[in-house]
């Protein structure tokens, strides 16, 4: 196990796990992510191997360049153009660097690699958590971005290194991190260090921004109305947090009491740095002797200001130090951009306890701080000093509060007599002085031998690792022992069933092996589970949170709703979420093994709440669905219910979350297609110079033909969408099942996929209108795609205005239905079973007769029903390969497969026929270029974001456009994370 303090994993928001590597030769970090073979069934991508080492900042070749070359990179490092703030480090070379190795002549001189200490996505507060900071145990920090290369954006899982800092000095270079190979591990060795650097980095945080999040605190029932409320509220930036003129900003404390603050402005390619130092002793040795053993950086609810807390190995006292932070800014002139200023002075030092109440002697193991948000009645830090009673397995925990310092009226007056309160002014105010203290609260004794502490920012829990493999997360509001909120919480008064996470419930972190046997140890970024690595395995493990007793159904309500708070308080802080969906289905499953109506119901009360705590009326007017349905919220959810709804093999649940996505990207696609036509024809037509020069005005012309010929695979789509629709009309008028939840049941009674439907049906005229409107005349070659796009839709089976027409009919009937008889679980049963409860039968009556003579009678019933509407990729079975398309191991096992076990390759999960956000079949030449993705979360796979072969475009031409899916760079339509395919 790591040591107390240190931080040799993270989970980033974006769902890419970055991890150290301490035991292997050829790589000392790696980065992997949580990916789906089938749905249901989960594994760990391989991992990608890294070496990082002090001279990767000298790095200039490729690695084939360096296999034919053989002769060492030469040192490429940018000035810095340092400010002249004295605090500021100097850009001088210095031969002292721990690590780094001097070289001379042509022969490479001998490099190390070192173990990684500490990791450290962008996770903090309203940051997106694209990048990564990596410190080795010298001191030394590399800091990567993902998702960014030299040429522009790509997925997440590629690592781009920004700079590196060999505790001196930085060095400036942007360079593609290339993954470990032979020829990289034969030119490095591992250096196994026997001894600890005054250089070593102890805590590192990264500043947010200055948007605000949004932040769940709990749900509750309310007893008048039986129905679940949750509170939210909005938090401002506080702490230290930077201006928009910067990208980013970070600080952290070494050992030595140094304080580094890296940032990066708006307009400039260089990473700064400013270095300021705790402690200014005069004497020498003491100084080099005062080495801290714990250091913790913490928000505070004062303005651009952090709290530093430190522990002396040689002086065995507690520091504290506030850290202030000027930016500078100009108000004068906005433009001109200044370096920040950094003061900083001490605010408490104080000695610790040695011995507890009862004369045992105590050994402090570690100095955690919990920040409080500015919104809560006492927002003063908590500070937690953690101690192990020696000769004993128990841990002490001792609370206190760092609460700044009142003097009182008569104290003041007695210093100085002469003082009077200035008039108008709060004499609280100023009374608060310069100096704080430490109010002790409570004491908190576990039985076990605590190893490891870690907090969720924003979440307010503060979970313990201990040696016997437990784990227990408190809530730091009333430190209650989250797991068992529930249990003794009185269930009278106007609100019960307070629930602050998923665990209130009474779900369990689940057994681990000894933790002897592991690296490292974190739970997940939601607290739904636990990721661990055991020493001699490849890939990390990852065991979710469970119900010891899932066989009472009175206790299903209860659970889905602590199981849907979890995933809102998630979702407002932006995480990816896999390990919740993996947790949610794994109880499901267990469901399921009872009774499967049972589950679908628990999916059903699931869903019912997330709309509910995301205020989402379902069956509101079409003008406020326009601006659910677009919601990032509202994406997840539908990723949540098709995740879910893989666990049956009978059921539209999954189907419909599908369907909803591919209407969605049809919508957006038309859309965006729109305007931006709008917009070319508007500047054809302005722009002079284009109209004399015929090669901008083909780039032009073929630009605005290509957008609408990007739209063709979409509208082929939509068509045989359509036409599957009629076909499962056709299916149920001459056969009606005894229970009617079929797929088109949900589509046409449910109003949102009715209201996308009638949506993408009016972009359609739009589009066609200004095709019809302004022809391509100057290339009449290029008026092809529009010609196209016409055909598609003429050769459409269904006739698109009746069928409209007959859309809008229905839409009107089941609103005036929905007025006559209001029922709250229509709509989610519609949308999640695509199922019509029988309080609402009529509505089923009322589709069947009406489809029949509005729609049916006017078009050939064997022309539709023998149409081909394969390839519509809505169902499982047609992303999925047919030999995954199953429970791969014993449910017992877990959903995670071990890849160590299993031979399986990516490429060999999804069918890699159709592209899942162009909707276009995908050629061979594609096929064999390898610029394949796929999603991590539903396995679709596509090439949006690649440039477009000269095949794909209405003629063959040199010419590249920016089509509508690059934006489907990173994330797939349902929101999962992208990742290069190898189909090697």
């Amino acid at each position: 196990m790591p040591l107390i303090g240190q931080h040799p994993i993270s989970w980033s928001k974006t769902g890419i796990i970055a991890y150290s590597n301490p035991n292997s030769k050829d790589s000392n970090l790696c980065i992997t992510f949580l990916e789906t073979v089938n749905g249901t069934n989960w594994r760990f991508h391989p991992p990608q191997k890294y070496i990082l080492h002090p001279q990767l900042h000298e790095d200039q070749f490729s690695i084939d360049e360096i296999k034919k070359n053989q002769t060492p990179a030469a040192n490429n490092t940018t000035t810095n153009n340092m400010p002249s703030n004295k605090n500021h480090t100097t850009n001088g070379t210095n031969n002292n660097t721990p690590g780094v190795q001097q070289q001379s002549g042509k022969q490479p001189a001998p490099q190390f690699f070192y173990n990684i200490s500490s990791i450290h996505w962008s996770n903090w507060f309203s940051l997106i958590g694209d990048m990564l900071a990596v410190c080795d145990e010298l001191g030394n920090m590399t800091m990567l971005i993902a998702g960014q290369g030299p040429d522009g954006a790509t997925t997440f899982d590629k690592l781009t290194m920004l700079f590196q800092d060999n505790v001196y000095k930085i060095y400036n270079h942007v360079m593609p991190l290339h993954q470990s190979t032979p020829s990289i591990v034969s030119r490095l060795e591992r250096k196994q260090t026997k001894k600890e650097y005054n250089t070593t980095i102890l805590d590192f945080h990264w500043l947010s921004s200055t948007k605000s999040v949004v932040s769940a605190q709990f749900c509750a029932l309310d007893n008048a109305s039986n129905t679940y409320r949750t509170k939210a509220q909005q938090i401002p930036p506080y702490g230290i947090f930077h201006p928009p003129f910067m990208k980013y900003a970070c600080l952290a404390i070494r050992k030595n009491g140094q304080i580094d603050f890296w940032y990066q402005f708006s307009n400039s390619k260089d990473h700064k740095k400013i270095t300021l130092q705790l402690t200014n002793s005069e004497n020498s040795r003491t100084k080099e002797l005062d080495w801290l053993q714990f250091a913790k950086l913490t928000s505070i609810n004062e303005d651009q200001s952090m709290l530093i807390s430190t522990y002396s190995k040689l002086t065995q006292k507690v520091s504290f130090y506030k850290l202030q932070v000027g930016w500078n800014v100009n108000t004068a002139k906005p433009s001109v951009l200044n370096d920040p200023t950094l003061q900083i002075h001490q605010v408490l030092e104080t000695t610790i306890d040695q011995l507890d109440s009862a004369g045992n002697v105590l050994e402090l193991i570690n100095l955690h701080v919990v920040s409080k948000s500015p919104l809560e009645k006492d927002s003063s830090p908590e500070v937690l000093l953690i101690y192990l009673i020696s000769g004993t397995k128990k841990t002490l925990i001792k609370r206190f509060r760092l609460v700044q310092t009142q003097l009182s009226y008569d104290f003041v007056s007695t210093l100085k007599p002469n003082w009077k309160q200035p008039p108008g002014e709060n004499v609280t105010q100023l009374l608060k002085s310069t100096r704080y203290n430490l109010q002790h609260h409570t004491d908190i004794k576990l039985e076990n031998k605590a190893i490891y502490v870690t907090s969720e920012m924003l979440d307010g829990f503060v979970t313990f690792y201990f040696e016997d493999g437990s784990i227990a997360s408190f809530n730091q509001n009333d430190w209650k022992l989250e797991t068992e909120r529930l249990i003794y919480q009185p269930q009278q008064g106007k609100y019960s069933n307070i629930i602050t996470s998923t665990l209130s419930a009474n779900f369990q972190y689940p057994g681990i092996p000894n933790v002897s046997t592991l690296e490292w140890i974190r739970v997940s970024p939601s607290l739904s589970g636990v990721l661990f690595k055991q020493i001699g395995k490849v890939t990390p493990d990852f065991l979710p949170i469970i119900q010891s007793n899932v066989a009472d159904p009175t206790k299903d309500e209860v659970n889905a709703t602590a199981l849907a708070f979890g995933f809102v308080v998630s979702t407002h802080r932006q995480l990816a979420n896999e390990d919740f969906s993996i947790a949610c289905k794994t109880h499901i499953l267990k469901i399921l093994q009872l009774d499967e109506d049972r589950a679908k119901k628990f999916i059903t009360t699931l869903m019912t709440r997330l709309f509910t705590f995301f205020n989402i009326v379902p069956d509101a007017p079409k003008e406020i669905l326009d601006k659910i349905i677009s919601l990032r919220s509202m994406q997840k959810v539908w990723l949540l219910q098709l995740e879910l709804g893989n666990c049956f093999e009978r059921s539209s649940i999954d189907e419909m979350a599908r369907s909803i996505f591919y209407l969605k990207n049809v919508l957006f696609a038309f859309n965006g297609v729109s305007r931006n036509l709008h917009l070319a024809i508007e500047q054809m037509s302005n722009d002079s110079s284009i109209q004399q020069n015929s090669g901008k005005l083909f780039h032009k012309a073929f630009s605005k033909q290509d957008l609408i010929y990007s739209l063709i695979p979409a509208v082929k789509w939509f068509v045989k969408f359509i036409t599957y629709l009629i076909q499962e009309m056709l299916i149920l008028i001459n056969n009606p099942p005894t229970k009617p939840n079929t797929l088109v049941i949900g589509i046409l009674c449910a109003k949102i996929p009715r209201v996308m439907i009638l949506s993408v049906m009016d972009e359609i005229k739009k589009i066609i209108q200004i095709i019809s409107k302004f022809p391509e005349n100057s290339y009449p070659i290029l008026n092809e795609s529009s010609h196209f796009l016409k055909l598609v839709l003429d050769d459409s089976p269904v006739n698109f205005e009746k069928f409209e027409t007959f859309l809008v009919d229905v839409n009107n009937k089941f609103t005036t239905f929905s007025e006559q008889q209001p029922s709250q679980g229509r709509e989610p049963s519609l949308l999640v079973n695509a199922e019509i409860p029988l309080d609402s039968i009529k509505m089923y009556d009322f589709l069947l007769t009406y489809s029949n003579n509005a729609v049916i009678s006017h078009v050939d019933a064997a022309e539709i029903y023998f149409c081909d509407t394969s390839g519509l990729r809505i169902s499982n079975m047609e992303i999925f390969q047919e030999n995954v398309f199953h429970l791969l191991q014993p449910f017992e096992k877990g959903l995670i497969l071990d890849m160590e076990d299993s031979a399986l390759k990516s490429r060999k999960f999804s069918r890699i026929l159709y592209d899942g956000i162009t909707c276009d079949q995908l050629s061979v030449e594609e096929l064999s270029d390898g610029k394949l993705k796929r999603c991590r979360r539903c396995g679709s796979v596509t090439r949006a974001g690649y440039v477009v072969g000269k095949n794909k475009t209405i003629v063959a031409t040199n010419t590249q456009t920016r089509r509508w899916p690059t934006m489907y760079t990173r994330n797939c339509i349902c929101s999962g994370m992208l990742y290069e395919l190898d189909l090697k």
